[in-house]
């Protein structure tokens, strides 16, 4: 029977009820309330299984323990009904018990405190209730056990009960060699678990469902068999992060099944039958490290794949590999000191989500001999890189930032442009005088002028080899998945008798070769090869077969293999251009620092008309090769990109290429070009971004009388140059070409320095589209010319845009202040003039030059090594950037800028020799 605490109290109280009630009738006192509370104290029973109880002072085993089970798991315990003896007087007590949580419970269980009167009480007994007052068990407790209350004070009494023993388990998942039966799945992508464990005794087995798993990677002792200097070993486990409770006793892991998992989605890889190591549970024990053996498939071709890399790295003299380059730490090189299936963590190697090698990027290791026919495993293969453009000025190409499996578009194009970015490209504004540059960086509506080193032609190593590759085995022709495929900087032969490149294979008796020998090898399969890259091989004497094959090719760089003569190459160009494979798909041609010396069709009238094939190439390198003659492609051939510089080009055809809204960059710099070719229209609606003539001998052509650069003969036709950026630099020019303002050319920067003019005329810049006279040039560069006169008063209405002009370097004795009158002019440049025999000639300084309404946005003016007096006009802070030096007979009278010098906000080039004047901080 259970009693209630109201009965309780009952019966407790009675034998007390005498002295509370004389207690209340005398009236209580604060000294009373005290004397009362020194009569109580409390007690809390914990309740623990008996298997794993220890006694805190003796370290033994409670004397309340029973020989039989009570109950089957200890938090099944809600309630316990104690019953005790005081002073001969029988007290019974129901309290509820509390734990953590349901697992806690296992560990054991406390009750609510109880206030009972001090003294020394005696257990009779207690029965446990579930959730439903149920009784779960009754147990007698021996004749000595008790407990005393002390006043004020809490008195924790232990009891113990004979409980189900049970212990905890946390399992690790460890690879357990290969299987044929095993799923093909990375070990890696299990996220998940089911776990059956038999328990060796009963053989009663238990489930534990979807067990969250974590991957880890570690090492172990274990000396590698290719460098004995390896003495640690990579290996892979995944644990559990959860525990489970089992029954205490011997078990063994019978059965698994795995997942892996994806956002919420849950995807199961394989369920296995397997025979683990025993491991014991003991009760409130917590057991770590329960083995899960996971087999691993020899049959996934992830595993295969893996293998494949091992013969790779060995044919390719493996263990003398050592990286330079900017992705991996300098000298680093392949480890197989580790699990199989994490043999394809390797620098270089790029993996997709199911293990396979995706990208297998070799370039900047070293790797010397003949890629093997293992290579044709890699069927998932991407990228494949046997040396690179970059590998000694970048060495990032084929990095994280640079060419991966499954780029976007837009990326792609970037990095096909890695090759122009490198060598070829250059802001043609950084032949601009430095203080032009300058305004022109000022200006935030404009692109800076980057100032970056390119590399020179020693920087490309062209015939300076970084690996020692001989050649590449026929089985990469099973690799249909290819995207880009770079070989460079390489031994590799090619030539009327041999061809080294996927021809052959490496060993014909090769386990690869007999079981790939009978499939259908053709490079009409490779649909997503769109990059090649074979550069820099010096002893290929013709390009290998393979490129006239290739049905979807947009990219070919075959630049730097000087091996190849002239003729052979114009042939090569000629079959890859009348190819209807080919020719039709090349978008980006890069042939630069090679022989080249005639275009496919010249003095060939059957095919004259086979650049009109190449019907998308967009970008054109010949820099530096031996061009004397060009053909045009027609204006059906929309060219956007063009480099020619560094040839001996004499004309250039008309009708010579079309244009496009996507026209960056025409280069003809360093040639023998005699005139500026009718080949632009400034009417067009595509506005170039630059075209480079610099460095020619326009201004020589023999029917050019008036030495403009332009023919005689085209003069009235000419139409004109339809980009923003034009340098005619380092030519032959005397007299200005009136001709490309005439024909409404939209220039807004001219590079003219390094020619023969001797004036300029206002009307030279007037162009011809009535009601819109007005030049839009902005910058003018006239340096190192013979000028001696800046003639017309029209040039602010003709010019309102120019912001900067330097005519540095001429000849000038008469201060030319035309250009002065352009409201928008900031900066101004002329020094260093020197007349025909060398002498000084430029002695006057420009009156009004600081006056106000004068030059209003004026801020720069150089006039420095020349022969400047008396300067009668004191300088102001409108112009705060001012250059005299070298000027050694100037006197000059600084006062009224004197005050923003010592501020830092007037800069002034000058020489503490010079007669300078109100400004005694110069002299410091």
């Amino acid at each position: 029977m259970i009693r209630s605490k109201r009965t309780f109290w009952k019966l407790f109280f009675l034998p007390l009820m005498a002295v509370l009630f004389s207690t209340v009738m005398s009236g209580c006192s604060d000294d009373d309330d005290e004397l009362q509370q020194s009569q109580y104290g409390y007690v809390q029973f914990k309740l623990y299984k008996s298997a794993s109880y220890v006694e805190p002072e003796t370290g033994g085993e409670t004397s309340a323990q029973l020989s039989r089970t009570d109950v089957d798991k200890l938090g099944d315990a809600k309630k316990i009904e104690i019953e005790m003896q005081f002073e001969g007087t029988s007290i019974t007590q129901t309290l509820v018990l509390n734990s953590y949580n349901e697992a806690n419970a296992e560990y054991g269980l406390r009750s609510d405190k109880l206030q009972l009167v001090v003294g020394e009480y005696r257990i009779v007994g207690y029965r446990l209730l579930d959730a439903l007052d149920r009784v779960l068990t009754g147990i007698p407790a021996d004749p000595d056990e008790s407990f005393t209350v002390v006043s004020g004070g809490l008195t924790v009494k232990d009891l113990t009960v004979k409980a189900q023993e049970r212990g905890m388990v946390k399992f690790k998942l460890v690879k357990d060699g290969l299987s044929r039966a095993a799923g093909e799945y990375l070990f890696s992508s299990i996220a998940l678990v089911d776990v059956t464990v038999t328990n060796a005794f009963t053989q009663m087995s238990t489930t534990f469902n979807k067990l969250k798993v974590t991957y880890e990677e570690d090492y172990e002792e274990s000396v590698s068999e290719d460098d004995p200097n390896d003495k640690y070993k990579n290996i892979a486990t995944a644990k559990c992060d959860s525990a489970v409770w089992l029954e205490a006793g011997t078990y063994r892991v019978t059965a698994y099944t795995t997942y892996s998992k994806s956002g919420v989605r849950e995807s199961e890889l394989e369920t296995q039958t397997v025979n683990g190591e025993v491991f014991t549970v003991t009760d409130n024990v917590l057991t770590e490290n329960a083995i899960i053996p996971i087999k691993l498939s020899e049959t996934a071709e992830y595993i295969k794949d893996y293998k494949a890399l091992r013969e790779i790295w060995e044919s390719l003299n493996g263990p003398k590999w050592s990286y330079f380059g900017q992705e991996y730490p300098e000298g680093t090189n392949w480890n197989f000191n580790k699990e199989l299936d994490m043999w394809g963590d390797q620098p270089g190697v790029t993996l997709n989500s199911e293990g396979r090698v995706v990208s297998l990027a070799l370039s900047n290791f070293g790797i010397s001999g003949r890629v093997p026919d293992a290579i044709g495993q890699l069927t998932e293969l991407q990228i494949l890189t046997l040396g690179s453009h970059d590998e000694k000025v970048g060495g990032g190409l084929f990095g994280k930032q640079g060419i991966t499996p499954d780029m976007s578009e837009d990326r792609k194009q970037k990095m096909r442009r890695n090759y122009e970015e490198l060598y070829l490209k250059t802001d043609i504004r950084s032949g601009l005088s430095e203080m032009l540059q300058e305004v022109i960086n000022n200006d935030p509506s404009k692109k800076r002028i980057e100032k970056k080193e390119r590399p020179t032609l020693k920087d490309t190593q062209i015939g300076v080899l970084t690996n020692n590759l001989t050649g590449i085995s026929k089985a990469v022709m099973r690799l249909t998945k290819l995207q880009q495929l770079y070989i460079a900087n390489a031994p590799i032969e090619c030539d009327d008798t041999k061809d080294n490149f996927c021809t052959e294979w490496a060993d014909e008796n090769s386990e690869y070769a007999q079981e790939y020998k009978d499939e259908d090898l053709s490079w009409d399969n490779f649909k997503d090869l769109t990059d090649i890259e074979v550069y820099n091989c010096k002893n290929i004497k013709k390009l290998p077969r393979f490129l006239y094959s290739l049905p979807e090719i947009q990219l070919l760089n075959i630049a730097c293999n000087r091996s190849i003569d002239a003729a052979q190459l114009k042939a090569d160009w000629t079959e890859l251009a009348e190819s209807n494979v080919t020719g039709p798909k090349i978008q980006i041609l890069y042939m630069g620092y090679n022989n080249l010396e005639e275009f496919p069709g010249y003095n060939d009238p059957s095919n004259e008309n086979v650049l009109k094939n190449m019907k998308k190439l967009g970008l054109l390198d010949l820099t530096d090769n031996k061009v004397k003659h060009l053909m045009p492609f027609g204006t059906d051939i929309k060219l956007a990109t063009l480099y020619l510089q560094n040839n001996q080009i004499e004309e250039v055809p008309a009708e010579f290429c079309g244009f496009t809204n996507d026209v960056e960059t025409f280069n003809f710099s360093n040639n023998k070009i005699t005139y500026i070719p009718n080949i632009f229209d400034a009417s067009s609606l595509y506005i170039m971004g630059s075209i480079d003539f610099s460095n020619n001998q326009i201004g020589t052509y023999e029917t050019d009388s008036d030495h403009d650069g332009i023919r005689d003969v085209d003069e009235a036709d000419f139409k004109g140059i339809n980009a923003n950026e034009l340098s005619l630099a380092n030519n032959q020019i005397a007299n200005f070409p009136e001709e490309l303002f005439k024909s409404n050319s939209p220039i807004t920067v001219l590079n003219m320095s390094g020619n023969k003019l001797t004036k300029i005329d206002g009307d030279d810049l007037r162009r011809s589209e009535a009601g819109k006279e007005w030049c839009p040039l902005e910058t003018f560069d006239l340096r190192f010319n013979k000028l001696t006169e800046i003639s017309g008063e029209n040039f602010n209405p003709l010019i309102p845009y120019l912001q900067g002009i330097d005519l540095s370097y001429n000849c000038f004795s008469k201060f030319p202040t035309n250009p002065l009158s352009i409201d928008r002019l900031m900066a101004f440049a002329i020094r260093h003039q020197r007349d025909a025999q060398g002498e000084r000639c430029l002695k006057e300084w420009p009156e009004g030059i600081n006056a106000a309404g004068s030059c209003p946005n004026l801020y720069w003016f150089q006039i420095g090594s020349n022969d400047i007096r008396l300067v009668e006009e004191a300088p102001t802070t409108k112009i705060y950037m001012l250059d005299i030096a070298d000027n050694p007979n100037i006197t000059i009278d600084l006062t009224n800028v004197c005050s923003a010098i010592s501020a830092g906000a007037y800069l002034l080039y000058y020489d503490k020799t010079q007669d300078i004047r109100g400004c005694d901080i110069l002299l410091e």
